[in-house]
Order: C-alpha cells, then structure tokens, then sequence
C-alpha cells in the first residue's frame, strides 16, 4: 500500500491537515489547509476499496 504524503497546500504553502482517514488502513487519504481552504482530492487506496468491496459481497 502506498503511504499518501503531503506537507504543504498547493494553493497558499502553508500546512496541510489531515481531513479523512481509509476506513479499512485508517491512513490519510484526504488533506485540507486552515489557512486558505484548499481541499485535496480524496486518494482511494485500490487495494483498500477491493477489501472493502469483498466484505461487503460476504456480507450479502
């Protein structure tokens, strides 16, 4: 699984907070700045959302 790293707003270069969290790796997938409110697009871990879509088959 890749490891999302992001320091500073693309915007404003001030620096970034963690907005949402993978519900199956609970890593950060989605960043937002304080200071100009810039928003990251949301990373969707790819072998996340197969886990993630498996359960929900089994849970069918």
């Amino acid at each position: 699984m890749t490891n999302m790293k992001q320091d500073s707003c693309r915007t404003c270069g001030a620096g970034l907070e963690v907005m949402k969290k993978c519900n199956v790796c609970s890593q950060a997938n989605q960043f937002f700045c304080h200071n100009c409110g810039y928003e990251g697009e949301e990373q969707i871990h790819f072998q996340c959302m197969l886990i993630s879509c498996n359960h929900a088959l089994l849970g069918a």
